[in-house]
């Protein structure tokens, strides 16, 4: 069987709780730092591709202009080695290329090697690793007439390939070669810090600005408390002022909205409650003048008369139902007002034995009621004769809609906050859930035909009852049967 949930503060009768996920300023302040951490992730990305870029673009310059002196500078020191024939000897090129390498000695980033028929010469300045490389042999060659990027052990190298020729004679291959791992190094360099200061700017930012928007977001939670304390009930007197309602942003427009709802719905509720009044006060004369009629009929026609006698019974039937109709249209016209209900105290448990009683004395069957001596020893504040109302009205609403052999007990307990819960639960199949939204309205009703047809009048009673005794309404319903439960504050 199913069990009833806490009512929560601000909850109107009837009404299902919803469950609040993070707040609104939590969920604003996770997507702002989410788009600022991706936003400072893609610059930290895109500075160091542009540090990695910016490094490769100026070794590929030193490259080209080395190789531009190159073939600048050494053909005249090979022309100045050559003989009167003008034919340039491999030692010729050889001492060329040696005193070339004595005046351009490379630099800190590349090294040059000068291969002349076969032996190779190298500047005497260049990255040591680069160095290691060529005396093992494992410097990559690369393209002739080509710029371009080889993998080594010493990580990716630039590798320029390109002859030098002398008066159409090829004098020697040069091969100018720069490491792209210390750009590389100061990329990731330039990351990490872009991560560490964003780090702390995300944490600074971040907590700034959880607190700049759960100030922003203040009015709208003002709005909701303000919202959520509405009491239904007090509708007809005139829709409250709402927080906020003369702010000029989307905070007023909301709350501007939620009043001028709120107005519709006070006019809507004073209007039923002017209309049932006025039916159940226009229905109370003519039922009082049938029914003195009628027992003035049993007086003198029906002992003598077998057939007017059932049908004067059958007439007192339906008269006594619609004088049941008429009394509930009045207790509901009276709503959930103070004024409406006596102020006592009641003792539970006896209130619990006369709902027994009461039980017995109507003959239904299948009726558990908690005994008294179970039942919490506490009291409440309260009309006593209207919350046994309430709970025959729940268990003569249990024993209509449910099947024959249904289950269906009475009982009471005492929640962690003192309140006092009165509970009417059954076995029987459940409600439908629409219905079990609308439950407590005026008229909702399953049964529209039939001798067992009813008014639908049964839950707006228990509403309308215990809310004019401060207490509040919550039913839980499902495959495993319904529990209606009547919470009631303490008495101090």
């Amino acid at each position: 069987m199913s069990r009833p949930s806490a009512q929560q503060p601000g909850q109107q009768p009837g009404q299902r709780s919803v469950r609040r996920g993070a707040g609104l300023h939590v969920r604003l302040t996770a997507v702002a730092l989410a788009v600022m951490a991706a936003t400072l992730a893609g610059a930290g990305l895109a500075a160091s591709e542009l540090v990695r870029v910016g490094d490769r673009t100026s070794l590929d310059r030193l490259l080209t202009d080395q190789l531009t002196d190159l073939r600048t500078d050494l053909p005249a020191l090979v022309r100045a080695q050559a003989g009167a024939d003008g034919v340039v000897s491999a030692d010729e090129a050889r001492t060329a290329a040696a005193a070339y390498l004595l005046t351009h000695d490379g630099s800190a980033r590349h090294l040059l090697v000068l291969d002349v028929d076969g032996r190779v010469q190298r500047s005497t300045a260049g990255p040591p690793a680069l160095a290691g490389l060529l005396n093992r042999g494992d410097l990559p060659a690369g393209e002739p007439g080509q710029l371009l990027t080889a993998p080594s052990a010493a990580g990716d190298l630039r590798v320029l390939n390109a002859p030098v020729e002398v008066g159409g004679q090829r004098v020697a291959t040069a091969l100018l070669v720069g490491s792209l791992e210390p750009g590389r190094a100061q990329a990731v360099d330039v990351l990490q810090r872009i991560a560490l200061t964003g780090g702390v700017g995300l944490l600074v930012g971040g907590a700034v600005l959880v607190v700049a928007v759960r100030r922003a977001t203040a009015p709208l939670r003002h709005l909701a408390r303000a919202a959520a304390d509405v009491d239904l009930a007090a509708l007809p007197d005139g829709a409250p002022r709402l927080p906020g309602a003369d702010r000029r942003d989307e905070v007023g427009v909301v709350a501007h909205e939620v009043e001028r709802m709120l107005a519709r719905i006070s006019r809507d509720e004073a209007l039923r409650r002017q209309v049932l009044a006025a039916v159940s006060h226009e229905l109370r004369t003519p039922l009082a003048v049938a029914q003195g009629h009628l027992e003035v009929f049993e007086l003198t026609a029906a002992p003598h008369d077998d057939d007017a006698a059932a049908t004067a019974a059958v007439l007192r039937r339906e008269l006594d139902r619609l004088a049941r109709i008429v009394e509930d249209l009045t207790a509901v016209t009276r709503g959930g007002t103070a004024d409406s209900a006596a102020v006592e105290a009641v003792f539970v448990p006896d209130l619990l034995t006369a709902v027994a009683e009461r039980s017995r004395g109507l003959g239904l069957e299948g009726v558990d009621v908690q005994d008294e001596r179970e039942a919490p020893a506490v009291v409440v504040v309260g009309d006593e004769d209207r919350m046994v109302q309430a709970l025959l009205n729940l268990v003569l609403n249990a024993r209509t809609h449910t099947p024959p052999g249904t289950r269906v007990s009475v009982g009471a307990r005492r929640r962690e906050d003192g309140w006092v819960v009165l509970e009417v639960a059954d076995d029987g199949p459940g409600m439908d859930p629409a219905l079990a939204e609308v439950a407590f309205e005026p008229f909702v009703t399953t049964r529209s035909s039939g001798d067992t047809r009813g008014s639908g009048l049964g839950l707006a009673v228990v509403r309308s009852v215990t809310l004019a005794q401060g207490g509040a309404v919550d039913l839980q319903t499902g495959p495993g049967g319904t529990t209606v439960s009547l919470a009631f504050p303490p008495a101090d």
